[in-house]
């Protein structure tokens, strides 16, 4: 159990202690005014090098912003929260609504109407011609 504090302790304590060292940028000044700014020497050769401060947030501002950290994740969580009960209350209303959703089976008339199946009309077929063999035995008798 002390182990787990002792890494938990350090996760928290290395993000904030890597917060307050100081960094710098190196910049160079290059143009006829010095007005534009590089990260990289001048192509000209003639600059002028600076070293810039990056803004550090104060105490009150880094404490600001996590507390509205904490209030945003709070809200998050809660809005998860309701949209999951809310959800949950959908689904069981719709369990419940399940067997009036179907229709009653329609009523039978008493006489319906008469079906007629039409049938397209027979054709005749062709008879097939008598053969000579058989006229010559048949007129031979």
């Amino acid at each position: 159990m002390k182990p787990l504090l002792v890494a938990l302790a350090l996760s928290i304590a290395l993000p904030a202690l890597s917060q307050t060292q100081v960094r710098r940028a190196q910049v160079y000044r290059c143009g006829p005014d010095g007005r534009e700014l590089r990260d990289s020497p001048c192509p000209t050769g003639a600059a002028t090098a600076n070293s810039v401060d990056y803004d550090q947030p104060s105490d009150a501002d880094s404490r600001a912003a996590r507390n509205r950290h904490l209030a945003e994740a709070k809200q998050a969580a809660a809005l998860a929260n309701a949209r999951r009960a809310s959800e949950a209350e959908a689904r069981r209303q719709r369990s419940q609504h399940v067997g009036l959703q179907t229709l009653p089976p329609l009523p039978q008339p008493a006489s319906g109407p008469q079906v007629v199946h039409l049938q397209p009309p027979k054709t005749v077929k062709p008879k097939k011609p008598a053969t000579n063999a058989t006229k010559t035995n048949g007129a031979g008798r």
